[in-house]
């Protein structure tokens, strides 16, 4: 099954497809950079991650942070369970340095084959 891909690119007539997995992360990267209330047809979608100051998010108890992605996640992409949030490290060992960066792992159907979803998102 083809998936539409994101950003969303007319070519000859044709939106850009992609296949289940790429969807899911397209899926998740939207749900986690939205804000509440950005989308007037749907004013809930998103993750309220965005009405956090900078600060607070240094601050703050960082499990209550994945449990609000993940609850995000979970309300809005059925076709992910068994997520899962975490914080992680660039590749240089610092944080991202506009924010976090969130590792998102779970579980997929694709036809009658369960698969492993892991994807790292950078917000802020």
């Amino acid at each position: 099954m083809e998936y539409l891909s994101l950003p969303f690119v007319l070519r000859d007539g044709y939106l850009s497809k992609t296949d289940l997995r790429q969807s899911i992360t397209f899926s998740v990267g939207l749900i986690l950079s939205t804000r509440p209330g950005a989308l007037p047809f749907e004013p809930v979608y998103g993750c309220n991650i965005w009405e956090k100051e900078f600060s607070d998010l240094q601050s703050t108890n960082k499990a209550d942070i994945r449990a609000s992605l993940r609850n995000a996640i979970d309300q809005y992409e059925k076709r992910l369970y068994n997520v899962s949030v975490s914080f992680v490290s660039t590749e240089n060992g610092s944080p991202h340095p506009l924010g976090l960066t969130v590792k998102v792992t779970g579980n997929f159907r694709d036809g009658d084959e369960e698969e492993n979803f892991e994807a790292n998102y950078h917000l802020g």
